[in-house]
């Protein structure tokens, strides 16, 4: 301290700055360690916003620094008392302060509204290891009506990206600690194209290289530092625009059928674009009587009955990893190209959320629904069929027209779920089900002949108990059928029937042993049932 100047003097025992370094810290947006992703945080503004208020003041500051060693940051100023501030300095100071309450009563609206929720016209993720960068990106979206999560980390963002909050965009900083957002931006096109999450970009870093390499990285645009609100809003709402024409598209053609024949955006889909494949699960599954219960419906209550089916096996096939191909009005089918596994969890699902709905439509003395599920694993092709001015989605092989025989099957077995040997045989993990073996079935118009697998695991809780319990005697009921021994084969399923009565499946059978005792065994009798063609 001097009677003209008080000298404040900061040192640290940090990484240090090396002597051409030194003038550059002073610069905006200027860093020692100016790499996309790097140990310390900031935005290189601090140094900048110091160095201009004590010149504002009358003083100067200095730096004196050795690699390694830390460094000693010296500023003086006047030995005066503060005059009362005027002019366009104090206009500066004024703007701060009412910018500074602007921040707090955008907070306030926002977030302290109980009672009066604001409409959100989209809900943005910003990424930003500074607070401040954080509040003004808020203050921006915020009153344009734009839900907004912050974070601080790439880390932070990436976990909210993976968990169930869905999010329509994301800004996204470059220059942070410990994950770039260049890093950041890469592990979200792992999960989401550019036109499922569109990811803009903000940085400091507005260098032609800096640009490619956040376009390499996936995102979808790229503002400088400091941007302008206008420029901001703008760019949000056009990919906004985009994002949701890609989301409404995205119900017509699944992103999945997409990346199956190599293509990742509608846009780049051409006639002729297929996949093939050699092994694939279909599952089929159709309202049993729906003509019947359709006669009794004006076409109004027709299809929102359609709808109302539809809306709840779909989501059920999304979350067992299958693709649905086609709605055929009170049918389904779907694809499921990872695992067996799937396709049949997902038909145990879809019977038990049926039986949940009849328990509201017998209260409401409603016909209860019946569905028929089957499902065959084999080969067929995936793709875009049509001409030139109109395209669908379809899918091509024997494969779907098995599957689609098999939900024919249930009728004929009175089952809910029936697998073909294909099928069958592909499951992983066997012990996970509960199977019965129901024969040979031959469908006229095919020379080759099925072996029929039943998922009893559908069926409500109480019978499939006592399938369980009875398999063993329906077991050697069937064999009695097999081998053409239909009197005692209706015997054994006569006794399964005392045992659980609502065994649709052996009551069929018992029939049709009775069926041939009355009309005498075929002589071409070779344990193969036949189907008439669907």
């Amino acid at each position: 301290k001097s009677e003209e100047s008080i000298s404040v003097s900061v040192s640290d025992t940090g990484i240090g700055i090396a002597k051409d370094k030194l003038e550059q810290i002073f610069i905006g947006f200027e860093q020692v360690d100016g790499s996309s992703r790097r140990q310390y945080g900031g935005a290189g503004l601090g140094l900048t916003i110091t160095k201009q208020l004590v010149e504002l003041h009358g003083g100067e500051i200095k730096v004196q620094s050795e690699p390694g060693e830390g460094s000693v940051f010296t500023f003086t100023l006047p030995n005066t008392t503060t005059p009362e501030v005027s002019g366009p300095s104090a206009s500066a100071s004024q703007k701060n302060v009412r910018d500074f309450n602007l921040m707090e009563t955008v907070e306030e609206k926002y977030d302290a509204a109980p009672g009066h929720p604001v409409r959100s016209v989209g809900r943005i993720l910003v990424v930003d290891d500074e607070l401040v960068n954080l509040q003004v990106l808020f203050n921006h979206l915020s009153l344009e009506g734009y839900e907004v999560v912050r974070v601080t980390s790439g880390q932070e963002a990436l976990d909210l990206i993976h968990s169930p909050a869905s999010f329509d965009l994301v800004i996204l900083d470059i220059m942070m600690p410990r994950m770039s957002g260049f890093e950041v931006c890469q592990k979200i096109r792992e999960k989401y194209s550019p036109s499922q999450l569109p990811v803009i970009m903000l940085t400091a870093k507005n260098q032609i290289t800096d640009l490619v390499e956040g376009f390499d990285a996936g995102a979808n645009d790229y503002l400088g530092k400091p941007f302008s609100r206008d420029e901001l809003l703008s760019r949000l709402k056009t990919h906004l625009r985009l994002h949701r024409i890609n989301r409404a598209t995205g119900r017509f053609v699944p992103y999945e059928f997409l990346h199956s024949i190599g293509r990742d955006e509608i846009t780049d889909v051409q006639l002729g674009d297929h996949s093939h494949f050699n092994e694939i699960s279909v599952l089929f599954a159709d309202i049993r009587s729906y003509t019947t219960l359709a006669e009794k419906m004006s076409p109004k209550q027709n299809f929102r009955f359609v709808n109302a089916f539809v809306g709840r096996m779909g989501p059920i096939i999304e979350k067992n990893n299958g693709i649905i191909e086609q709605y055929l009005g009170d049918a389904i089918l779907a694809i499921f190209p990872q695992k067996t596994d799937d396709a049949v969890k997902a038909a145990i699902e879809m019977q038990h959320a049926i039986e949940n709905y009849n328990v509201s439509r017998i209260s409401d003395k409603r016909a209860p629904l019946q569905i028929g599920i089957g499902i065959h694993t084999g080969p067929l092709i995936m793709g875009i069929i049509g001409h030139e001015s109109r395209v669908d989605t379809a899918i091509i092989s024997d494969t779907v027209n098995i599957a689609s025989r098999f939900e024919g099957l249930t009728k004929f077995y009175g089952a809910n779920i029936l697998l073909s040997d294909a099928c069958y045989t592909r499951i992983s993990n066997l012990q996970n089900f509960h199977f019965r073996y129901l024969g040979a079935v031959q469908v006229k118009g095919k020379n080759e002949t099925n072996r029929v697998y039943e998922c009893i695991d559908g069926d409500a809780t109480s019978i499939m108990e006592k399938k369980i319990s009875t398999q063993t005697l329906f077991e050697s009921a069937l064999e009695y059928y097999v081998k053409g021994e239909f009197g005692e084969a209706s015997a054994c399923f006569q006794t399964v029937l005392r045992e659980n009565k609502e065994d649709t499946v052996a009551l069929n059978f018992q029939m049709k042993s009775a069926g041939h005792l009355a009309k005498g065994t075929p002589a071409d009798w070779q344990g193969v049932d036949l189907m008439e063609s669907k």
